[in-house]
């Protein structure tokens, strides 16, 4: 029997409802509990940890204490905040899958046929070019191509800026017909 008294005097003494409780002290005795309360359900000891800090901050700063059952306010604050943070976690998963679709929906697919189309349009230019006059289809390069000034390009070449702007004119002009007779 003098066992059972001796267990007794173990157990924390319960606080009677009337009289305030210092929070803060009974969380430093439970904080092992509580720890092992968020890294069940987080399964991360480093946010657990964040929790746990978050927990102390929140207990601190309460103006007014419960009176009745400290053990059951902490855990239940406790579970406040994890509840809190999953929400937190599952607004940046939907914001981060919503910038996920938004980068998708930016980029052109490339498919096999406007891939072939490019390909076709880059060989009609290509072809157009080659059956310019040099002097015009080399103009037309440097200027378009190459985004040399067309006074640079006149004086390269020792023609007037006017004479480099019809050589680009032409060039210009013949393209526009072989895309027409491509349509």
């Amino acid at each position: 029997m003098g066992r059972l008294t001796d267990m007794s005097n173990d157990m924390p003494d319960p606080v009677p409802a009337s009289e305030p409780v210092d929070l803060l002290a009974r969380l430093r005795d439970m904080r092992p509990a509580v720890l092992s309360f968020f890294v069940r359900r987080l399964h991360d000891q480093a946010q657990a940890e964040d929790l746990i800090q978050d927990l102390f901050v929140r207990i601190a700063s309460m103006t007014s204490h419960p009176t009745g059952n400290p053990e059951g306010y902490i855990f239940q604050t406790a579970a406040n905040l994890l509840r809190d943070h999953y929400r937190r976690e599952a607004t940046r998963s939907r914001y981060v899958q919503a910038r996920t679709h938004d980068r998708d929906r930016d980029v052109d697919p490339i498919d096999a046929e406007r891939l072939l189309l490019a390909r076709q349009s880059v060989g009609c230019v290509a072809k157009t070019l080659e059956a310019l006059p040099d002097r015009t289809r080399q103009i037309f390069i440097l200027y378009r191509l190459e985004g040399m000034q067309r006074k640079a390009i006149a004086d390269a070449f020792g023609v007037s800026v006017s004479a480099v702007e019809k050589h680009i004119s032409n060039a210009m002009r013949a393209l526009l017909a072989d895309l027409e007779k491509a349509r």
